[in-house]
C-alpha cells in the first residue's frame, strides 16, 4: 500500500476515534459509569488517542524520507526558518507551562473551569495549535508525505478549534465573547496592532 495512503487510512482512524470520544455524547455517556469510573476518562481518552495517533506517526516517519521533496529551503534562509521555528517552539512550551498539564493530559482532575487570557494566550487564542502548524510547515525539506500529513494534521487542529471555540462560548459566555474580540484566533493581528 502507498505510504501517504496507507497514512491517510490511519490518520483518519485517528481523527473518527478521538473525535467521537470528544463529543458530549460520548462524554454524558462516561459520567453514568459506576463508581468513580469517569474519573478516569480523561487519562483513557489520552492514552486511546496516543495509541490511535501511533500508526499514523510511525508511518509519517518511517516513509517521509523515501517520498519526492516538493521543496527544500535555501541553505541562506536557514538562519530565519531555524529563527521561526525557535519562536514556534518557545511560544508551544510557554503555553503548555500556562495550562494544569495534568489536568489536560486526565492525571489530576480540575475542580473548575480556568480561562487563561495573558502570556501566550494573549497572543493568540490557540498558542498550542497555532506553533504547531507553525513547526509542522517550516520543515527543512518537504516531503509529499509531510505536506500531506501537515495538511491533514492542520486541517484537523482548525476544525477542533472552531468546536473548541463554541464550547468556551458556552462555558464562559461573555467573557470569552470579549476574549476573542480582543485576541486573535490564529494568526497574531490584533496583538501586533496593539
Amino acid at each position: 500500500m502507498n505510504a501517504i495512503v496507507m497514512f491517510l487510512v490511519y490518520f483518519l482512524v485517528f481523527a473518527l476515534i478521538h473525535s467521537l470520544l470528544a463529543t458530549d455524547y460520548i462524554k454524558n455517556k462516561a459520567r453514568m459509569l459506576p463508581g468513580k469510573g469517569f474519573r478516569f476518562y480523561r487519562i483513557g481518552y489520552t492514552i486511546i488517542s496516543f495509541l490511535t495517533f501511533a500508526p499514523a506517526f510511525l508511518t509519517w516517519m518511517k516513509y517521509t524520507a523515501s517520498m519526492p521533496l516538493v521543496y527544500s529551503i535555501s541553505p541562506w534562509l536557514y538562519p530565519v526558518v531555524i529563527l521561526i521555528r525557535i519562536f514556534a517552539l518557545g511560544m508551544f512550551v510557554y503555553a503548555v507551562l500556562q495550562t494544569d498539564v495534568m489536568d489536560f493530559i486526565g492525571i489530576r482532575q480540575q475542580t473548575k473551569n480556568i480561562l487563561i487570557t495573558n502570556g501566550a494566550y494573549g497572543i493568540v487564542r490557540h498558542p498550542l495549535y497555532a506553533s504547531g502548524m507553525l513547526l509542522l510547515f517550516t520543515k527543512m525539506e518537504m516531503s509529499r508525505l509531510d505536506l500531506v500529513a501537515s495538511a491533514l494534521v492542520s486541517i484537523y487542529l482548525i476544525i477542533g478549534a472552531y468546536i473548541e471555540e463554541r464550547r468556551l462560548l458556552s462555558v464562559f459566555g461573555e467573557e470569552y465573547r470579549k476574549y476573542q474580540q480582543q485576541v486573535s484566533m490564529f494568526i497574531p493581528m490584533k496583538w501586533i496592532s496593539r
